[in-house]
């Protein structure tokens, strides 16, 4: 896509198949773009993704978008965000508590695999108000279903042969999709029947009630262990105490009107949403943050052990924030302070869009700002990835990673949406607040106290094209304890 970016003047159309494509990557026509209410509809290819994990905020088109995002973006406010501090505090600690077996034996490590596993917690924690463990056994199937449906629908958007329902039902890849989806399903719906106490759907077979069964007594332990967590937390409890990221998520899951799923309830009860709405949107929100949430976090540590000099000041400011060497639970107070934390991050996403292309669908016929007219049923590809690193627009050092030269006090003042790694506009990421709340807390505990290094090189990684960015391969890294 780059060699295209730099070769053609934007916008310009190109055909895949019978599909009609506008090809965008600068940040004028996008402004146009992200703006027009004509053009929130996602393109043709999310279908895919809604038929794969359900119809939700992610892929969902007017008017059901419309709708559930009013609905549902109260769940999204900066108070009820504010609310999951303790979540990510406690789950930044679960990733802490590997590293100093890791760091003393000096073994190096694929970081990706290890805060995929504490989002995705994290992710069920906030959205359904249910730790699952994803260390255990009897809960890994549901981490590699989530990391299965993404594949799945990558492989089947690049293989146009299977566009045709007809053709991808015959397929074996269709089988797989069957299976991930399945377990996926199955893990909601017990969640919701845990919360609702409602009884199993009819009309599924024994296999089903049984895994459903399955999973209602593994969710049920769980309730059982967060609440003993709870009673010890308060004093109520005598004996060993369960780990303090239990008692910390108990604490913040007491304050159920801030779970996601407390919050669409009255929704429900008021007949304007479905349990099969609240389902889909539960299964989507999960399956975003943990496929982009954890790619934007796995992104910033990479590139901060690529760029030592940043890593050391970051350091500066976190010991400055937390003179402790193992720092208290990061606070709102905190994290208005950690403005170099912030650029690194910011930069680390300029550089590596999680997101490195959205489509869009045109609804009806509109105009671009030079009167170019672009028809009803265009498909839109918005380039990301490319704009963010033009050096038309950020300069000679735009491929390089200079987090005070783009984004400090000093930084040349860019257009408004010369930066969208949340894209902006009527469309924008509903959860932009937490994914950065998450990533702040959680370089923040493990920058405060490691440094993370890698003998690879921002040139050597190859970006692959997907929903969210992948690279070809992920290097290794080290970790290394600081002393003071």
């Amino acid at each position: 896509m780059e060699c295209i970016s730099n070769r053609y003047v934007t916008p310009f159309i190109s055909w895949m198949g019978t599909s009609c494509f506008l090809y965008v990557n600068d940040p004028e026509t996008m402004e146009t773009i992200f703006n027009s209410p004509y053009c929130t509809n996602k393109g043709e290819f999310y279908r895919f993704m809604a038929e794969a994990i359900g119809d939700g905020l992610f892929t969902s088109s007017s008017p059901r978008w419309n709708k559930h995002r009013r609905l549902i973006n109260p769940a999204f406010s900066r108070q009820i965000i504010n609310n999951f501090l303790p979540i990510f505090n406690a789950e930044a600690d679960v990733t802490l508590s590997k590293f100093p077996a890791i760091a003393s034996s000096g073994t190096q490590l694929e970081m990706y695999e290890l805060l995929k596993r504490n989002v995705l917690e994290a992710a069920c924690l906030t959205t359904m108000g249910q730790r699952m463990n994803f260390e255990d056994k009897s809960s890994s199937h549901i981490f590699e279903a989530y990391k299965g449906v993404t594949e799945v629908c990558v492989r089947r958007m690049l293989s146009p042969w299977l566009y045709p329902d007809v053709l991808y039902r015959r397929s074996s890849l269709f089988v797989r999709q069957q299976h991930v989806v399945h377990v996926l399903f199955s893990f909601i719906e017990s969640l919701l029947q845990l919360k609702n106490n409602k009884s199993i759907p009819k009309g599924i077979n024994e296999q089903q009630q049984q895994q459903q069964h399955e999973e209602q007594h593994h969710l049920a332990m769980n309730e059982n262990k967060i609440e003993n967590s709870w009673k010890f937390a308060n004093g109520k409890m005598s004996g060993d105490p369960l780990t303090n990221a239990d008692a910390a998520t108990s604490a913040a899951i007491r304050k159920s009107k801030s779970i996601f799923v407390e919050q669409v309830r009255s929704h429900v009860e008021q007949g304007q949403l479905s349990w099969e709405d609240v389902r889909a949107e539960a299964n989507v929100i999960i399956a975003a943050t943990f496929e982009t949430t954890s790619t934007a976090l796995y992104i910033v540590c990479l590139c901060l052990a690529m760029h030592p000099e940043c890593q050391e000041k970051l350091y500066e400011e976190l010991s400055a924030l937390f003179p402790e060497k193992k720092p208290p639970d990061v606070n709102n107070e905190h994290l208005e302070k950690m403005t170099y934390t912030e650029m690194i991050i910011n930069e680390a996403l300029r550089l590596y869009s999680p997101v490195p292309m959205v489509l869009r669908s045109v609804a009806d016929d509109f105009r671009l700002r030079n009167n170019i007219l672009i028809p009803q049923g265009t498909q839109i590809g918005i380039d990301i990835y490319n704009m963010q690193r033009n050096e038309h627009i950020w300069g000679p050092n735009a491929k390089k990673f200079q987090p005070e030269e783009h984004f400090g006090p000093n930084a040349h003042k860019r257009h408004a949406f010369a930066f969208v790694p949340f894209t902006k506009g009527l469309r924008m990421c509903i959860g932009y607040r937490y994914a950065l709340m998450l990533m702040k807390v959680f370089v923040a505990k493990i920058f405060r106290q490691y440094r993370i290094k890698t003998t690879a090189t921002m040139d050597q990684l190859v970006v692959k094209g997907a929903i969210s960015l992948k690279f070809a391969e992920y290097p290794l890294c080290q970790l290394e304890a600081r002393t003071s």
